[in-house]
């Protein structure tokens, strides 16, 4: 009986800490911290994860005076099962995009090999040839905002890295894509901070 107890309150113990951190972590997500913006950038960087991060990205380019996009080679396909043939990986949808926005091509630099995660992307960016830029600029979703932060600043980066986020979502509790955005990174934190790199867990946010 006497040991029946002492697990019960380890349990329940255990839940109380799961359940702090867990509004610490919801509290968090929905309300990133903005940071600093500068008036100019050399780069703005474009994770993958949402086409919508390339069309702002292709905005702050001309607003920030930019001299390059970088951005994240994921290199799995965009199924199209209307047309088989017009089938094309993902940064190259990105690419598309970023042209279609008045970005030169010579202005497009890919980073990484074949990026599947957060994790990816910061372990490669910490590696490009930065001998032209000193600032840059990476622009992601509001909700990744800081789980992005957290993996970024885990890399010995070589160039000053500032953050912008796209906030096209009223109230998120009203919205239930919303909301599965924010229980997605409240579970990949967890993964974050118990494994580090969870490839095999889950891909991008």
């Amino acid at each position: 009986m006497l040991y029946l107890n002492r697990l019960l309150s380890a349990i329940g113990l255990v839940a109380v800490l799961l359940s702090i951190i867990t509004f610490y972590l919801l509290f968090k997500i929905t309300n990133p911290e903005i940071g600093r913006i500068d008036s100019s950038y050399d780069a703005i960087v474009i994770l993958s994860g949402n086409p919508d991060r390339a069309v702002v990205g292709s905005k702050l380019f001309f607003e920030k005076d930019a001299k390059f996009i970088y951005l994240s080679k994921e290199a799995s396909i965009v199924k199209n099962y209307i047309n088989s043939s017009d089938e094309k990986r993902v940064y190259e949808k990105y690419i598309d995009i970023l042209l279609k926005n008045n970005i030169l091509r010579k202005n497009i630099v890919l980073f990484g090999v074949d990026n599947k995660s957060t994790y990816d992307e910061a372990r490669f960016f910490s590696k490009i040839n930065s001998s032209d830029i000193q600032n840059v600029l990476i622009v992601t979703n509001k909700f990744h905002i800081y789980r992005v932060k957290k993996i970024f600043n885990t890399f010995d980066q070589k160039v000053q890295i500032d953050f912008f986020y796209i906030d096209n979502i009223g109230d998120w509790k009203q919205d239930k894509g919303a909301i599965k955005m924010v229980v997605s990174e409240i579970m990949k934190c967890f993964l974050y901070y118990i494994y580090g790199d969870f490839n095999g867990y889950l891909v991008y946010q």
